[in-house]
């Protein structure tokens, strides 16, 4: 399953469906074979991330592959838009706080390139793949994803911090980029999407911090996922059986025999489910991590050991992919 196929809000889809009335498209044009009716992109409700694409795909079907049709698609997005996790953001201490909260709660947003938080040479870059996305509207969803990260920039604070914008978009595209944001530059052609600054940008206070509110939208964007991520049936059997057993080396076939299952059986219930054993191990190791390192204070070392990784470095590289932050920025106690 791509890492955008997550059940999202209607904004997404309410501004692309709003640049295609804005050329001369109708409602019913943006939505056809999407099962959505005008009244399911409205203010509230839920809806598939594949639908949503199916919208992106009439604008291309209709109104061909154009610059700048993307960009017209995100450049409306707000805070207050994309719920609590906006608000998070906004409220963030700093900008490091701010980046975190984007990416680790990256599911409750509308969009669909995947961030990494990747960090070199004092270098802090965002990175964003598109590498899932179908190709036929590949560069239209890039193209708003990358201007809506540039609306809701603007929206935090007055003047852009000294960062630098690239993207594999020709120059057309990340012309019209540019005029988003004053001050902003998007490189075309480049190797990848990101948006890199200083190591030290990270600690640049925000001018709407609000600790207290930060802490509590942070609990209730969690609190959203987790909800999201309630597994029922067999997942929740395997879940249980992991979390029961957590070291990594438990194997799949020693699952499916306290389950009283063969391991085909297993693999075909968890896949009918839409999901995977790996995957659920993952996120139990996730969840388990950052409970025992953030919670209950034990060092990384330790943690490392609970869940069965057999060195640091393994678990390090595990837990940064989980998160997008390594596991030392966790800790709150205990030894290293």
């Amino acid at each position: 399953m791509p890492g955008w196929d997550f059940p999202r809000g209607p904004v997404g889809a309410r501004l692309l469906v709003r640049t295609g009335l804005a050329h001369g498209l109708t409602a019913g044009q943006c939505l056809a074979g999407t099962g959505l009716a005008p009244a399911d992109v409205a203010e509230h409700g839920r809806l598939e991330a594949g639908q949503e694409l199916g919208i992106a795909r009439n604008l291309v079907r209709w109104l061909g592959n154009e610059p700048g049709l993307g960009v017209q698609a995100g450049r409306d997005y707000t805070l207050e838009a994309v719920g609590v996790w906006g608000f998070a953001l906004l409220t963030s201490p700093t900008w490091g706080d701010a980046v975190e909260v984007g990416v680790r709660y990256f599911e409750l947003t509308t969009a669909f390139v995947r961030p990494e938080l990747v960090r070199a040479n004092g270098e802090l870059a965002l990175v964003l793949h598109d590498d899932e996305l179908p190709e036929d509207v590949r560069e239209l969803l890039v193209e708003r994803d990358l201007a809506a990260i540039a609306a809701l920039v603007a929206a935090l604070v007055d003047g852009l911090p000294e960062v630098r914008f690239e993207t594999t978009l020709d120059d057309i595209r990340a012309a019209k980029l540019s005029e988003l944001l004053p001050g902003a530059e998007f490189t075309g052609r480049g190797a990848r999407h990101l948006i890199a600054g200083d190591h030290a940008l990270l600690s640049t206070p925000l001018p709407q911090a609000d600790e207290h509110t930060w802490r509590n939208c942070k609990r209730d964007c969690q609190a959203l996922l987790d909800g999201r991520s309630a597994r029922t049936g067999t997942a929740a059997r395997v879940r249980s059986e992991l979390l029961a057993h957590p070291a990594r080396s438990v194997r799949m076939d020693q699952i499916a025999a306290g389950l009283h299952l063969d391991v085909r059986t297993l693999r075909r219930r968890l896949t009918a489910e839409g999901t995977s054993f790996r995957a659920l191990k993952a996120e139990i190791h996730e969840t388990m991590a950052i409970e025992l390192l953030g919670t209950v204070g034990l060092g990384v070392g330790q943690v490392a050991q609970r869940l069965g990784y057999s060195d640091l470095t393994s678990f390090t590289h595990a837990f940064t992919r989980w998160t997008g932050r390594p596991p030392s920025s966790y800790r709150t106690g205990g030894q290293k």
